[in-house]
This record gives C-alpha cells, sequence and structure tokens, in this order.
C-alpha cells in the first residue's frame, strides 16, 4: 500500500512537472512571437559640422577662441538637440552623434540630450563619420555646408579650407555631405536628412535622393546670408528629422564602386608637390596628386592622415 501511495504521488508530481514543462514552453513561445513582431527602433548616427547652422557667417562664429565662437556653440548644441528630438519622437532607438568640426570639441556635453552617445575629438580616421558601421539604419547631417569653390555659398570649403580646393573620387567632386554619404555607402547605411544652407540642401536632394532637407539659412556670399530666428530654425529640423525617420525604410545608400581614384586638388602647388614624394601617391598635374584606393576606408584613412599631420 505505501509503495502504491509512493508511486501514485511521485507519478503525479510528473504529470505536474510536464504540465509546468508545456506552460513555460508556450509563455516563451509567445513572448518570442511578440518579441519578434515588435519593430526594431532605428539606430541613428549624426554627424555635426558648424559652418551650415543658422546664425553662422564668418569664422567668429566658427572657430575656437573669436569672438561669437561660445554663442555659437550653444546654437548648434541647440541644432542637434532639436534633431534628436524629432529622432526620438518619431521611434528611434541608440542614437550616437559625431562632433566633427575643427577639433571636434564644439557640441556643449552638459547641454546636449541626455539619452545619445557623443563621440569628439580628432585625429580618428573616418573623420566626420567615426563609430559608422552597418548596424545603423540612417544617417544625419547638422551643420552641413557647400565644397570650395561654390559661387555664392556661404563659408563654403572641402574638408582644409585652407589646403584643399577639390577632393574628386571616381572623377565627382564631392562636398563634405557627399564624402560622408560614401562613407555611410560601404556600410550599408542612407543619409536620410541634411541641415544647411540652400545650396547643399539642393545638391543633396540631387545626388541622394528625395531624403528630408532643413534649409537652415539662405546664403547670399562667401560672408553673408539671411536666416531665420534660432527657435524657428530648431522647429524645422525636429519637423524634418520627425519626418525622416517615420519613413527610414523609403532611403537607399549612396555607393561608389571600388578601387577607387581619388584626386587631391591642392590650393598651393607645394603640398601637391611635397605628398607626390610618398609613395602611392602620383602627380598628374600642378595641384592635383591622385592616389589609388582599395575601398572607401581607404580614402578617409588618407584624409585623416594628411589633414591630422597638418594641423597638429
Amino acid at each position: 500500500m505505501i509503495c502504491k501511495n509512493y508511486f501514485k504521488r511521485y507519478a503525479g508530481g510528473i504529470q505536474m512537472f510536464k504540465k509546468l514543462l508545456l506552460f513555460s514552453a508556450l509563455i516563451i513561445l509567445i513572448f518570442g512571437v511578440i518579441y519578434s513582431q515588435t519593430p526594431k527602433k532605428p539606430k541613428i548616427y549624426i554627424t555635426v559640422d558648424m559652418e551650415g547652422i543658422g546664425p553662422a557667417v564668418s569664422q567668429i562664429q566658427t572657430r575656437p577662441g573669436d569672438s561669437e565662437y561660445e554663442k555659437a556653440r550653444k546654437w548648434l548644441t541647440s541644432e542637434v538637440n532639436a534633431c534628436i528630438e524629432g529622432s526620438l519622437e518619431a521611434g528611434a532607438g541608440e542614437i550616437v552623434v559625431a562632433d566633427s568640426h575643427w577639433n571636434a570639441q564644439n557640441i556643449l556635453p552638459d547641454d546636449l540630450n541626455e539619452s545619445v552617445y557623443l563621440i569628439r575629438g580628432f585625429p580618428r580616421p573616418m573623420m566626420l563619420m567615426e563609430g559608422i558601421d552597418s548596424s545603423f539604419d540612417g544617417v544625419m547631417v547638422i551643420g552641413a555646408h557647400a565644397k570650395e569653390g561654390t559661387s555664392g555659398a556661404v563659408i563654403s570649403h572641402t574638408v582644409w579650407g585652407t589646403k584643399f580646393f577639390d577632393i574628386r573620387l571616381n572623377g565627382i567632386s564631392v562636398s563634405e555631405t557627399l564624402l560622408n554619404a560614401i562613407i555611410a555607402g560601404e556600410f550599408n547605411v542612407p543619409v536620410i536628412f541634411v541641415a544647411g544652407d540652400q545650396f547643399i540642401t539642393n545638391e543633396a536632394k540631387k545626388v541622394l535622393g528625395d531624403i528630408e532637407v532643413a534649409v537652415t539659412k539662405e546664403s547670399i556670399g562667401w560672408l553673408s546670408a539671411k536666416t531665420r530666428h534660432p527657435k524657428k530654425v530648431y522647429e524645422n529640423i525636429k519637423e524634418k528629422c520627425k519626418t525622416a525617420v517615420s519613413k527610414i525604410k523609403d532611403f537607399k545608400p549612396y555607393k561608389i564602386n571600388a578601387p577607387i581614384k581619388m584626386e587631391i586638388v591642392f590650393k598651393n602647388t607645394y603640398d601637391a608637390e611635397a605628398l607626390s614624394f610618398i609613395p602611392g601617391f602620383k602627380r598628374i598635374d600642378g595641384h592635383t596628386v591622385l592616389f589609388e584606393a582599395k575601398n572607401v576606408k581607404e580614402v578617409s584613412g588618407v584624409i585623416a592622415g594628411i589633414f591630422s599631420i597638418n594641423t597638429r
């Protein structure tokens, strides 16, 4: 009798254990289905320059130590925050911000939205796009400006205003924004938003497709522009970033084929001559050197190296 009762209790325990296992498996399955159907929050990369912010019309705003630089840091940080707020309202997840102007220490960290990661400081091999990888869903550009030689564009230049006249990749003359898009495209990440003057926003829409843009000012000349009150600029950036994230699947990455023929056109013949002494660089005219890169990473590394050594 004792054995019978023992085995009954034992058998009952086994049945209860099986039921618990079945119930647990069912719960795991349900949560797995729910999780798999939950949309992934877009991961956003924001690269930040300074010349393209609304009130900037001169280096007294964009160069550390000059009279309005500290004010400009506040305007810049506010434009970045507007972009972050719009992105978050549209459902963005992780956001990484890359401070990418001058010494890459322009954004005021204490005033930046607390939810993001901040990359700052130079040198770094991917320059304005340091930290980008295939885990991101979209790139946004704040403070963008036109490339060197753009007639009528405020504070226009290409990477290094005192040295570079042009950078051409496979024959394409690139602005910094287009260079950013090419680097992002190497990782299959599209540029989805650009904020800057009318020249760079027009170029972005023409070359990168129907992306979202915010015109922060209308350039009049190299040291003049017409802009709205900063708060109006922030509002526009926020709304356009919100729209960009909400339709992030509509955008496509911008790609170029490798290997890449990179031509750097210097303003001074001395710089072209000096660089041509380094193996791998070929001088093709008085101002221009050619470097054949295996991929976009090499392109970025070469530009970063030349820039960093000479501006230390």
